[in-house]
């Protein structure tokens, strides 16, 4: 009788548990941010979770844990239990950028998460102080190499995204410039508008009004495309220089074994907001367009983006757990 029982309650928890995945959620649900409030990830994440509040019927509690370049809270995401109730707004730097400049992470992005969709990305841009003599590229280029090693450019700090980016354009053009980071994207742009640096490769929020006053003048987009809100503006292989090419990207994820109805689900609700021109509305005020993608989509722009950070990061000598 006890094994019968037993055979019973096996079969009855196996039936329940697809049941349990279909009516998700039943509570309100985490979603970590890995920066602070009020930066161009941190918006486009609170974006997205009204989304799912709204599609989904219960309360995303957006929860900003920052600090140590967003290792904290990647590794809280990593380690939650996967049942659907955290999630993790990644993010380029913490998902792409670190694992190329730290040895030892206490994750490994691609084994502890299930990829469920990117959501926006802000394509950076080129700007220089308008003192600056140079209107094109190739005049920053030729300028840079008439005086190697005196020309600065700024980042949001050491081995993020930006920094990288600034990197990756001092590698292709085949100048010496000298990195001084910052701490954040505004700090940088306030330091670029004072003279203190030269120039930068960053997102669009932070100098977006400051080009558009003539302030900063801009260059080229790091984008394969045209951006759709700067489409005046050249890409670097226009401008002569192919390859130079980055972002600030974001997508969402969830801990590895997270249900798959409960992926399931959430994906197609993001594709839906992503869809919608409200969307698209809001995320360019912070100088953000939409991006779609299934979770496999997702998965093989990622390790591209490892993999040009990698070598981008191993030519700069860029390491920070050396």
């Amino acid at each position: 009788m006890f094994r019968h029982f037993l055979l019973l309650l096996i079969a009855g928890c196996v039936i329940v548990a697809p049941a349990r995945a279909d009516g998700y959620p039943e509570r309100p649900i985490r979603m970590l941010i890995p920066f602070a409030v009020g930066g161009s990830t941190d918006v486009a994440g609170r974006i997205v979770a009204a989304g799912l509040t709204e599609s989904l019927g219960r309360q995303i509690i957006v929860d900003n844990r920052t600090g140590a370049a967003g290792i904290i809270a990647t590794e809280i995401s990593a380690r939650a239990n996967p049942d659907g109730y955290t999630l993790y707004f990644g993010s380029a730097s913490t998902l792409a950028v670190n694992p190329a400049v730290y040895k030892r992470l206490p994750y490994d992005v691609l084994k502890d998460f299930e990829l469920i969709s990117l959501v926006a990305k802000g394509v950076h841009v080129l700007v220089i102080n308008s003192s600056i003599n140079a209107t094109s590229v190739r005049d920053l280029i030729a300028l840079a190499k008439k005086q190697p090693g005196k020309m600065t450019f700024a980042s949001s700090g050491t081995g993020g995204v930006v920094h990288l980016a600034g990197e990756q354009f001092r590698l292709l053009a085949g100048i010496e410039l000298n990195h001084v980071p910052f701490k954040g994207g505004g700090p940088a742009a306030v330091a670029l508008l004072g003279g203190e640096v030269d120039m930068m490769v960053n997102d669009l929020a932070p100098v977006l009004v400051h080009m558009k006053s003539g302030r900063l003048r801009a260059l080229a987009v790091a984008g394969a495309q045209r951006s759709a809100l700067l489409p005046e503006l050249q890409t670097f292989a226009e401008a002569g220089l192919p390859g130079v090419e980055s972002a600030s990207w974001c997508g969402l994820v969830a801990p590895l074994k997270t249900p798959q109805p409960v992926i399931a689900r959430l994906s197609a609700d993001l594709a839906k907001i992503v869809a919608s021109p409200e969307y698209r509305d809001r995320l360019a005020n912070v100088g953000m367009e939409p991006m779609s993608s299934t979770s496999q989509q997702f998965a093989a722009y990622m390790r591209s983006e490892m993999a040009r950070w990698s070598k981008v990061a191993k030519a700069a000598n860029v390491q920070l757990d050396q």
